[in-house]
């Protein structure tokens, strides 16, 4: 059974794919979601090959409990952020933040239960 942690990337991970899906199929759309002009969309398409490639290796980090990737990635989320919510993006600022809290919580719960990533330091 994955770690409450390696659940909080899963969530991250299979949404962040899904958006990169949809965000491919309609830029345009995708776009105007975020509120970013339409001569963009040549970038938001690149954007949401990094989202697609994000969810892959998100998913796959939950799969195999990495406990250092879980650690590293909430102060990049808390860093993304920052950088999100002075853009103006404060639903994805939202989003990135509140998926930094719902990893640091069960990672802080296993590090008192002498784990990292839901399984014991020695195995």
């Amino acid at each position: 059974m994955p770690s409450l942690a390696a659940f909080s990337i899963y969530g991250f991970g299979l949404t962040s794919f899904v958006a990169g899906v949809f965000a491919l199929l309609d830029p345009a759309s995708s776009a105007a979601q975020i509120g970013i002009p339409s001569i963009s969309i040549p970038a938001a398409r690149g954007n949401s090959l990094a989202a697609v490639g994000m969810g892959i290796y998100y998913t796959l980090a939950a799969y195999q409990e990495d406990g250092t990737f879980f650690m590293l990635r909430v102060p990049m989320c808390q860093l993304t952020t920052a950088v999100f919510w002075n853009q103006g993006w404060k639903v994805p600022a939202i989003w990135e933040g509140s998926g930094a809290l719902l990893t640091l919580g069960p990672l802080t719960l296993s590090s008192r239960a002498g784990a990292v990533g839901g399984r014991d330091k020695d195995s």
